[in-house]
């Protein structure tokens, strides 16, 4: 079988774990692989060094703002990849790689497979880009063999827009995650630890957690580790100095392993304007951490007596934080979060999942 993978950004976050772990199983299978991307990042990088027989190519035509020449230029260089390639699946990631990788397609016999992290017409967008993504994306549904959605809640979305049919079907395969073994946090340890993983960027929200930090007791013994970087991490530090949080806040920029981190945690969260179904919080789970999360997209799918959904409020969120802190009942959410994660978001059963699409796609 022959594959072909194209993202629009190479960089590092949830989708780019995700399209590791599906590079990662294919070279391991045996299969023939491409990697094609337009930013270049940890995920281009980490493919290129360690799987010497995957083709990887930038398309640097490929970027993620709408750019009419730009994107004639990626669409007329990525049909001439796949022609050259004849491939036997086009799997695509991100919004503008589906844009374009779909259209690069138009007339040719391969399977073009679109995976969504989230619909560009989502609620919390705009409505000006939900009208507009939605029309798009029902013209591209004709061009798409079938879809996978990372969540149920996206599924049904696509469904009650009218892009995913009978013609045009889709499967949810959760994201999927292997939990990291070793060392856990002392139960004995004074200091209670949140950690939010997330790039500083639309959608998240890291923000409205430092601000709800605020409306707990001055005494309370709780941290905050934020793990990521991005554009408004600066406005992020600047806030937690005027609040006079310094000691409590810690921002450790882009970590290797989030599920280290995570480790040594006692809550999960994750505040955020809109979402697909983050893979930050799969990790929490994997690491048995009660959660604390923004009751947007997918997220209530992770949530069933294992912590809190919550408006993108600080005070409300710093009650939540406040009632695990004080839970005589913690070992049992712990407990929750852990066997949630075994039955439905391991790494192993996302990979079948998908690699039996893939042949009922071929079929």
């Amino acid at each position: 079988m022959k594959i072909v993978y194209i993202i629009t950004q190479a960089t590092w976050g949830g989708a780019q774990a995700h399209l590791y772990s599906l590079i990662k199983a294919q070279v391991m299978r045996g299969n023939a692989v491409a990697l094609v991307y337009g930013v270049e990042g940890r995920l281009s990088a980490s493919v290129a060094k360690e799987f010497q027989d995957v083709q990887v190519v930038r398309v640097a035509s490929l970027v993620h703002p709408i750019a009419p020449l730009s994107d004639l230029k990626a669409i007329y260089t990525l049909r001439k990849l796949v022609k050259n390639w004849q491939p036997d699946i086009i799997h695509l990631h991100s919004s503008k790689a589906g844009m374009i990788g779909r259209l690069a397609t138009i007339r040719l016999p391969m399977k073009v497979i679109f995976t969504v992290h989230g619909w560009g017409f989502t609620p919390g967008v705009g409505k000006k880009r939900q009208l507009l993504m939605k029309t798009i994306e029902k013209a591209l549904s004709r061009l798409t063999t079938a879809y996978i959605c990372v969540s149920q809640f996206d599924y049904d979305l696509g469904v009650q827009s009218g892009v995913i049919t009978s013609a045009h079907p889709a499967r949810v395969i959760h994201n999927g995650v292997t939990a990291l073994t070793g060392a856990n946090k002392a139960t004995s340890s004074e200091v209670f630890v949140l950690s939010m993983a997330a790039r500083f960027d639309t959608p998240k929200r890291q923000d409205i957690l430092i601000q709800a930090l605020t409306y707990l007791p001055e005494n309370l013994p709780i941290v905050c580790h934020f793990l990521g970087d991005g554009p408004s991490i600066e406005a992020c530090k600047t806030l937690t100095h005027q609040l006079n949080l310094d000691g409590k806040v810690n921002f450790y920029g882009v970590v290797d392993n989030v599920q280290k981190y995570y480790s040594q945690s006692d809550v999960g969260v994750l505040i955020s304007d809109y979402e697909a179904l983050p893979i930050s919080l799969v990790e929490a789970l994997a690491q048995g951490l009660p959660i604390i999360a923004s009751n947007v997209g997918g997220i209530q799918e992770l949530i069933d007596h294992n912590g809190f959904l919550v408006t993108n409020d600080a005070r409300q969120i710093a009650e939540k934080i406040l009632t695990l802190y004080q839970s005589k009942k913690i070992a049992e959410v712990k407990t929750n979060s852990y066997q949630m994660y075994q039955r439905h978001y391991t790494e192993h059963e996302m990979l079948e999942q998908t690699q039996a699409y893939y042949l009922r796609c071929l079929a």
